[in-house]
């Protein structure tokens, strides 16, 4: 069947196309929609928090070990990343991926600060209108006053890192973080997105791992609790807020959320994005031409509708394009007459008829040199279960048709 439906996760080089090609969407949306998304992950993340704080609430008075406290409030904590990537919202913290699509040259630095800054500043918003309808719900009440206990011991105690400890923390838990998201660009179903999100989240949190959205909720909770619960709350947990002097908005800014976005900004940017983009997007062939000369282009298509309009393309921003319809005939021009650029379909001649091209290109000493680019549709057709993963493809990068001419451009471009 044409139509037939792939189940195999996407290989990790596909992975990092298809998380550049969603940072340059996400750096293009319009601000009040990125905003307004932001907003939403913020309340999102802040539902986990919830969900944390409540699970937790009397375990270890119950005699529950540290350890299983700390596994069971990640395990429901998983619920905000989950509400994010499956119902869809703009995370600051994943949104560090957006570093890739900056790496490559197909976002300015103007639109990563701009999605950063819009995006940081709606998680906030998110995260403070949650805390204050969570305190007119007078939750914090719950089990005798003991789960408002829980969210000042959290908040209190977050209030009370040291600054290199709290970069430090935030360094290893958005390394894991984005590393849940970018785990979800190998998925092809929100089970398995959902999957692949639960053990890196899980995992940060039973660590005690900062995560600057998360902290956007848990320590304003345990602040307006501090400062507006009634003395009713006081008097059923035995305290004052005089027990919780660390526990105050300069703390929190200065102290926590300070430290912790920069170390999430490491260990995001840094520790994921630019070490996957090193690895499987960095350009390894250059092209290397006179300034007065066209880089020379050979398209290898069978298909001519779509060589003709590539052509068009490509020869209005000054390449010099020449063509091919078989892996036979391109391989006899190449010889002749060498590009300094392949674009390779998968199927012509024979079903893998681009494949084996590709490698009698990386196999030839005169021509292995040359940047391939590999444009294709096979991943929706019925040969999809005979191409081996990229990683086994002597390809420099993959083009999925249909073909967006500014995708093709700004990829051409990172070799010339």
């Amino acid at each position: 069947m044409a139509n037939e439906i792939q189940i195999d996760a996407f290989p990790p080089v596909k992975m990092a196309t298809r998380m550049e090609e969603v940072g340059v969407t996400k750096a293009a949306l319009n601000i009040w929609s990125m905003f307004a998304l932001a907003v939403l992950a913020g309340a999102f993340i802040g539902t986990g928090a919830i969900f944390c704080t409540v699970v937790t609430t009397g375990l270890a008075a119950a005699g529950v070990g540290y350890g299983l406290v700390r596994l069971l409030g990640g395990l429901v904590f998983c619920l905000g990343l989950i509400a994010v990537v499956v119902a869809g919202a703009e995370l600051f913290t994943g949104n560090n991926l957006i570093i890739m699509a900056f790496a490559s040259g197909k976002v300015t630095i103007a639109q990563l600060l701009r999605n950063w800054v819009v995006v940081y500043t709606g998680n906030f918003v998110g995260s403070i209108l949650t805390v204050i309808v969570m305190f007119f719900t007078r939750q914090y009440m719950s089990a005798g006053g003991a789960l408002g206990a829980n969210a000042l011991a959290i908040a209190n105690a977050k209030c009370n890192l040291d600054f290199i400890q709290a970069i430090a923390l935030g360094i290893m838990c958005n390394a894991l973080v984005c590393l849940a998201v970018w785990l979800c660009f190998s998925a092809r179903s929100t089970t398995d997105k959902i999957l692949a999100i639960i053990f890196p989240i899980t995992a940060f949190v039973a660590a005690g791992f900062e995560h600057s959205i998360a902290n956007m909720y848990f320590i304003p909770m345990g602040l307006v609790i501090k400062d507006f619960a009634g003395p009713e709350f006081w008097a059923a947990i035995g305290q004052t807020p005089a027990n919780y002097a660390s526990l105050t908005w300069l703390n929190f800014f200065v102290w926590n959320l300070l430290p912790v976005t920069i170390g999430n900004i490491i260990g995001g940017a840094g520790f994921v994005g630019l070490l996957y983009w090193f690895i499987y997007l960095r350009p390894q062939k250059k092209v290397e031409v006179k300034a007065e000369v066209p880089v020379k282009i050979m398209i290898v298509d069978d298909d001519p509708d779509f060589v003709e309009i590539t052509r068009l393309i490509l020869t209005k921003e000054g390449y010099e394009v020449s063509s091919a319809s078989s892996g036979e005939q391109a391989y006899r021009l190449m010889k002749a007459q060498r590009p300094d650029l392949v674009l390779l379909d998968v199927m012509m001649a024979t079903p893998l008829d681009g494949v084996d091209l590709a490698r009698r290109i990386a196999a030839d000493p005169a021509l292995r040199k040359i940047p391939v680019i590999m444009i294709s549709s096979i991943d929706s057709s019925q040969y999809a279960a005979l191409l081996p993963d990229d990683l086994h493809i002597p390809i420099d990068v993959w083009i999925s048709k249909p073909l967006d001419p500014d995708h093709l451009l700004r990829t051409i471009r990172r070799f010339t």
